[in-house]
């Protein structure tokens, strides 16, 4: 019986020995688990292993209690049931205990959302268009349009993006920036980034959108600022258009 519970315990402690480098490690093991590259994704990653501490214990008492349960009080021949079928002062603890939880959890929660619906000063707007099953990205102050190609944005620049949909909701996941938003026809949905490290970063539509939704892939490259300046010039001479800021009257 010992040596049982013994394995029983191992195998369960074994199992959050192995949890723990998926969650604190440094490098890309799932797409929700990359590495922040904005602001606003470290302070997600932040809030979520917060979190993940916070609600831990908990979890942990809930497993050990039902292993121990399951252990001390399994089915015996001619064992007599307990009788007992209430503790006020327990209920009230495991009721208070998690309510207090949740409220130190909303704090930085709050915070976290309070940054993703409240840009900062925008340095370049993007217009975010989504179709069955591509991506459409609009420069309005260059003039400049771009169809089921990568997006391409200056490094440690504020980027906002209006996002809408020509035909069903779409949603535009890249989790390095820590920006998932949807873009539902009719409506213009909005969302912001500021990518401090130039590189390639991929993402992938995040509603189902129909039959070809898992192959409708989101590329955003993050170059220098002159280097951007040089890609609008290189699409100025191929598409010919002036690339001009586009003038309100």
């Amino acid at each position: 019986m010992r040596k049982r519970s013994l394995v029983v315990l191992s195998l369960a402690f074994l199992g959050l020995f192995l949890l723990t480098p998926v969650v604190w490690a440094d490098s890309p093991i799932t797409n929700w688990l990359q590495n922040p590259a904005t602001p606003l994704a470290k302070n997600v990653r932040s809030t979520f292993l917060f979190t993940l501490a916070m609600i831990s214990p908990f979890l942990l008492a809930a497993e050990g209690l039902l292993l121990y349960a399951i252990i001390k009080f399994k089915s015996r021949p001619g064992a007599k049931p307990a009788t007992f079928h209430e503790n006020v002062r327990l209920e009230i603890l495991w009721t208070l205990l998690p309510a207090l939880t949740l409220v130190i959890i909303a704090i930085p929660a709050y915070g976290t959302l309070k940054k993703m619906e409240v840009p900062p000063k925008s340095d370049l707007v993007i217009e975010v268009i989504g179709h069955q099953f591509f991506w459409e990205y609009r420069y309005p102050k260059y003039d400049l349009i771009l169809v089921d190609k990568p997006l391409v944005v200056p490094e440690d620049k504020v980027v906002t993006l209006n996002l809408t949909s020509v035909d069903v909701i779409h949603s535009w996941f890249v989790p390095a920036f820590g920006v998932k938003q949807d873009a539902t026809p009719g409506r213009i949905s909005h969302a912001w980034f500021k990518a401090e490290e130039e590189g390639t970063y991929k993402g992938q539509c995040a509603e189902l959108c129909g039959e070809l939704h898992a192959l409708m892939y989101i590329t955003v490259k993050v170059v220098p600022e002159d280097e951007f300046e040089e890609w609008l010039a290189k699409q100025k001479a191929q598409s010919g258009s002036k690339l001009q800021p586009t003038t309100t009257k």
